[in-house]
């Protein structure tokens, strides 16, 4: 019987692969259809039709629930997710919905992105209908550890690779440098990451990211384990599997995100009345967490001092750790046997506690070179250079958007019958803020790079972005577009893609002559055309 190709000629498999996964697939379209017999034609149809305007992350979770409000079940719970396809949940939004609206997937904290409000949501909805059979709330999900190995139905397609590493088999690279970008006197410390791949059978592709384990601040492991007068060696279970509490801190919880479920068991064993009244109201909304100056676990054991769980029930509560991705700023023709990173290391102050990003602290502060690193190769949904190496490009990459236009453009300098490369670059200052300036001036001098485009936003009175200098220079950009150029967007979803977008749409108004509605048109043909790509967080 001839399998149905359900994979394109094009997807990243070699033959033998590509044909598995094609006898996999077409047998799970069978047996879907053969379960769905029931099913009402219309709501199949539905299902299977729908466009999903709620998928730009641009859009507020509130606004892409009132979108499926009248959509089935499994896709009011894509609409929940983050909406960026990052795959660090080991899916994308739509599968990762499909696989907790069938049960395959217990864990919803998966969604990175999305956060604590997408679990809520998530815990909510399933709470609302009757599709979902043995899902469990983030703080109870059952977590594959590590070491598990992944099956067809939860694992990553990009990582199905026979021996790769993936997100449950991450390899062990070492850490070689860490390096700060900025200028002395910058107010934002940002590192430029080299990790060796030594034997971790790992390759990748500019566009590519690279997912990373952290593990959680040990200092502040120690003092959780000192307040609950705990052993490290005591020993808890996570997921089923039996470990130390020292480990189960250190490596398996999430330590950022108080969950109702920890306010609840703190409830329990609070010896005030007030405090045991207190943790019971965040029990039932622990989104009036920060009202008490609570932003993290430890927070709610300083807050809460007549409440001192046995250290084995409270890890349960925890939600559990996930991986951060990162964009590769590395071709690897460029430096073999190397990853490179570009992390903007996050550190605030609030109410006289110093706080810090968990995986950019993790690089920063506590981890030394030689030491290994989990880590596994997230291949990109398109994200990659054009096929024909002649074609134009257009980037734009304000901040640590700038990591995979350095793999770009280290790539394009050692490819024959390259095409032309633009980079829009913004950052808060020259003078501090200009990252990897010397190699991208080289670039520009060598011809590689042949237009250089520069946003400084705080070395004036107005406030300059990438954006603006899109609308400057909209005749010369419309012009690279009708050649074919490849437009690319990398950096903050929320804000930046969604400005760089409008500012796109208005090139399309000035210079094509379009009206609003046609340019809108026009950009989301680009964009179908896989000509507009975008790599946002």
């Amino acid at each position: 019987m001839r399998v149905i190709p359900l994979l394109p000629e094009t997807a990243p498999f070699n033959p033998d692969q590509r044909a598995w996964l094609n006898g996999f697939f077409a047998g799970l379209l069978g047996l879907q259809q053969a379960n769905d017999a029931s099913s009402t034609p219309t709501a199949a149809a539905e299902e299977e039709d729908v466009d999903y305007p709620w998928h730009d992350p641009a859009l507020a979770l509130d606004e892409r629930m009132t979108m499926a409000e009248a959509k089935p079940p499994k896709l009011k719970l894509m609409a929940a997710m983050g909406q960026l396809d990052c795959g660090q949940c080991g899916y994308l939004c739509k599968s990762y919905a499909d696989a907790i609206a069938n049960g395959e997937e217990k864990d919803l904290s998966k969604c990175v992105p999305g956060g604590k409000p997408t679990a809520k949501m998530l815990k909510t909805l399933i709470a609302e209908s009757p599709i979902v059979a043995n899902a469990t709330t983030p703080a109870s999900a059952d977590i594959a550890d590590h070491n598990a190995l992944e099956t067809p139905a939860n694992a990553s397609v990009e990582n199905s690779e026979k021996g790769a590493p993936s997100r449950d088999r991450p390899a062990k690279v070492k850490l070689l440098r860490c390096e700060s970008l900025n200028g002395e006197g910058a107010e934002k410390d940002t590192r430029a990451i080299a990790l060796s791949l030594g034997q971790s059978n790992m390759h990748y592709e500019p566009g590519d990211s690279l997912g990373v384990w952290p593990t959680n601040n040990p200092e502040e492991v120690e003092l959780i384990l000192s307040i609950l007068r705990a052993k490290g060696s005591k020993a808890v279970t996570i997921g089923g599997d039996a470990t130390s509490a020292r480990d189960a801190l250190t490596h398996k919880v999430n330590l950022r995100e108080p969950t109702a479920e920890l306010f609840a068991l703190m409830a329990e064993h609070a010896t005030l009345d007030f405090e045991a009244q207190r943790l019971s109201h965040l029990a039932e909304n622990d989104d009036r967490a920060a009202e008490y100056g609570i932003h993290d676990v430890f927070d709610t054991l300083v807050k809460f001092r007549s409440a001192r769980p046995p250290v084995s029930q409270f890890v349960q509560t925890l939600a559990r750790l996930q991986p951060r991705l990162y964009s590769i700023a590395s071709s690897l023709k460029a430096y073999p046997g190397e990853v490179h990173l570009t992390v903007g290391v996050v550190r605030y102050d609030l109410n006289g506690r110093r706080y810090q990003g968990l995986g950019s602290g993790y690089f920063a502060d506590h981890l030394r070179e030689g030491r290994p690193v989990p880590a596994f190769i997230q291949k990109s949904h398109g994200f990659k250079l054009p096929n024909l190496a002649a074609t134009p490009v257009i980037m734009v990459g304000p901040g640590t958007g700038i990591a995979p236009f350095r793999a770009f453009l280290q790539e394009r300098a050692l490819t024959e019958n390259g095409g032309k490369n633009w980079l829009f670059f913004g950052a808060a200052h020259a003078k501090t803020d200009f990252l990897y300036e010397q190699e991208l001036k080289k670039y520009a001098d060598d011809g590689v790079l042949t237009k250089l485009s520069l946003a400084f936003s705080r070395d004036q009175s107005e406030k300059i972005y990438v954006q603006h200098r899109m609308t400057e220079l909209a005749a010369e950009l419309w012009a690279w577009l009708n050649e074919g150029a490849y437009f690319y967007v990398c950096g903050d979803a929320k804000r930046m893609a969604s400005d760089v977008d409008h500012a796109l749409t208005g090139v399309a108004v000035s210079e094509g002559g379009m009206s609003q509605e046609a340019a809108k048109a026009w950009v989301k043909k680009l964009a179908q055309d896989g000509r507009y790509l975008r790599d946002v967080y």
